[in-house]
């Protein structure tokens, strides 16, 4: 018995008469969005092309858009109308109206802070889109003879590549042979000589109280004023620095400063106006939703620091502190921020509670991502003999203990011990083999 198979006619028009995926919301709020703040009109025409929005009119109000921010035009509903006019395109999309419906339509139930979300759903369609064309076509492809079958695979793959690839290939470099690759000249672009160079990445550990967030902001105090951070009769070139708090507030965090600044000033080296910004946010962040990473980014992109210190760790999310994908999600938000600025970025995070077997981890608590990310990972332990790390004056110690391997080699101090107007100062012990504690005989950096 022979079965005949039905033609594709059916099937095809099961596509064709669906309405293919598309949210015009979503498109009428990416364009609105562009109507109230530059850089999310700058977010929005650096990351959506105007062929993936689906209603004709959108994709000709998103390419003016485009236009206008290249040429340094103001973008509203009224310039972009005169825009549109002078192109003759103002008619095409719906007049005037059109324009401000789309504010109109939008203001209530979407924000502006959310354009990335709606530029995610808009491309999520269009690839989508993309697909029923491309499936469709192999379909019918499928039933004709004329074809062979390894042809007919081949370019079904190729046009498959086609759509994964689409807008990304123009970026991509040529890769290198391993023997062009080493002739490159490496050249260090210090932040602090020999300590931090460019684009490193520091996650700073300790038990609660630790010292940890005392040493952050000392950190950010001595960059900025043109200090070595350990070495504190040592200048270097100062460096703009961000910090976003997202522990403490406002008034604690400036209880905090004034002595660390007072410090600098005292050694005639304080802090120019314009390098060194602050924003405190107790709530914390939620870095995995498109809100709070827009707003980060936003001061990222406006201050373009030269270190970036943010922080702790357990305050960037709202989730499990566990989640290897959560912890994934906020790492990539951070990498872009680093990339964006060309910045060394500073974190803290809490130790894990101790046991009976030894003394407590240093390694940063929650997802172990936290572990394998950064260059450089580094814990604050009390030395093991309170008693003997007292000087006459009562200072304290705290041994530097790596808990990852450094990826490049750096002078990181050993040992650090609380100083007179600066609340640590980097000390070696004349015996490295014994950091019970520091006696007379040791050195200060």
């Amino acid at each position: 018995m022979t079965i005949e198979l039905d033609p594709p006619t059916d099937l095809e028009g099961q596509f064709f008469e669906r309405t293919p995926p598309n949210d015009e919301l979503a498109e009428m709020s990416v364009l609105s969005a562009c109507f109230f703040d530059r850089e999310i009109c700058k977010t929005v025409v650096t990351n959506l092309d105007p062929a993936d929005c689906y209603k004709p009119a959108h994709e000709t109000i998103l390419s003016a858009i485009g236009e206008m921010y290249a040429l340094g035009q103001t973008v509203d509903p009224i310039t972009l109308g005169k825009y549109l006019g002078e192109t003759g395109d103002l008619q095409r999309v719906g007049g005037p109206g059109y324009l401000f419906n789309i504010t109109a339509n939008t203001m209530r139930i979407a924000s502006p802070d959310h354009a990335l979300d709606y530029i995610e759903i808009v491309q999520g369609h269009a690839r989508r889109r993309d697909l029923i064309k491309h499936h469709t076509a192999g379909v019918q492809n499928a039933y004709a003879t004329h074809t062979s079958t390894g042809d007919l695979i081949e370019k079904t793959i190729a046009d498959a590549r086609e759509i994964r690839d689409r807008g990304q290939t123009g970026t991509d470099l040529p890769t290198e042979d391993i023997l062009d690759f080493v002739q490159h000249e490496d050249v260090y672009d210090w932040v602090v000589p020999g300590l931090l160079e460019r684009s490193d990445r520091l996650i700073l550990t300790a038990s609660e109280g630790g010292g940890k967030s005392t040493l952050l902001r000392q950190m950010s105090v001595t960059l900025a004023a043109g200090i070595h951070p350990f070495k504190t009769f040592e200048m270097i070139d100062p460096v703009r620095v961000l910090t976003l708090d997202c522990e403490n507030s406002a008034s604690s965090s400036r209880r905090k400063f004034r002595p660390l600044l007072a410090a600098a000033d005292h050694i005639e080296q304080p802090v120019r106006r314009g390098m060194f910004h602050i924003e405190c946010r107790p709530s914390g962040l939620d870095l995995t939703r498109a809100k709070d990473r827009a707003w980060m980014m936003r001061r990222v992109e406006r201050i373009k620091p030269d270190v970036l210190i943010i922080g702790p760790i357990y305050r960037l999310h709202a989730g499990d502190p566990n989640s290897e994908e959560l912890a994934r999600k906020v790492s990539v938000v951070i990498d872009d921020a680093r990339a964006t600025a060309g910045c060394t970025v500073l974190m803290e995070a809490h130790a894990p509670h101790g046991g009976n077997m030894g003394p407590r981890s240093l390694r940063p608590l929650g997802s172990s991502l936290w572990m394998r990310w950064p260059e450089f990972g580094f814990g604050l332990r009390p030395v093991e003999d309170e008693k003997s790390a007292q000087n006459a004056e009562g200072a304290r110690g705290r041994r530097v203990v790596p808990w990852r391997g450094m990826r490049d080699e750096r002078d990181w101090p050993q040992f650090i011990r609380q100083g007179d107007k600066w609340p640590w100062m980097s000390y070696r012990p004349i015996d490295a083999d014994e950091f019970t504690g520091y006696s007379a005989t040791g050195a200060i950096w």
